[in-house]
């Protein structure tokens, strides 16, 4: 079972990905898009106001496509912005007390069971059995 952490990195990188796809698609559909605006601009002087219902349309879906064009650029700089303020936390917390010397287990701890509630830590390799002190 992979971890949540390996699970978010992999989300991150599914979504990434996928609006980077996305922008691309839609850059090559808006080139084609103002192709299409050009030759009915062409059509409705050469042939007269039966092409301005379509220009304006090609002109519309135009306007709705470069909108989610931004919002990825949005997104995308959301996710940067965010980024770029997690490395500055990691940053200042690493001034503060670096994680080579932060006592944390190499594994999470787990119940072994029995009646003295005792906690098992460890890598797999070596495990510890951490008794509770007694009073």
């Amino acid at each position: 079972r992979r971890s949540s952490m390996e699970e978010a990195k992999s989300d991150l990188v599914s979504v990434l990905s996928s609006l980077e796809a996305h922008w691309h698609v839609l850059e090559a559909e808006v080139i084609e898009i103002n192709n299409d605006v050009d030759f009915c601009e062409q059509c409705l002087r050469k042939y007269g106001e039966w092409f301005n219902s379509p220009l304006q349309y090609l002109k519309e879906l135009k306007r709705t496509k470069k909108n989610k064009m931004k919002e990825i650029i949005r997104t995308m700089e959301a996710f940067n912005s965010n980024l770029q303020g997690g490395k500055k936390l990691v940053k200042a917390l690493e001034k503060q007390a670096p994680v080579s010397v932060l006592h944390a287990p190499a594994a999470p701890a787990a119940y072994a069971g029995g009646d003295d509630a005792s906690l098992m830590v460890g890598s797999g390799f070596r495990s510890h059995v951490i008794k509770p002190v007694e009073r």
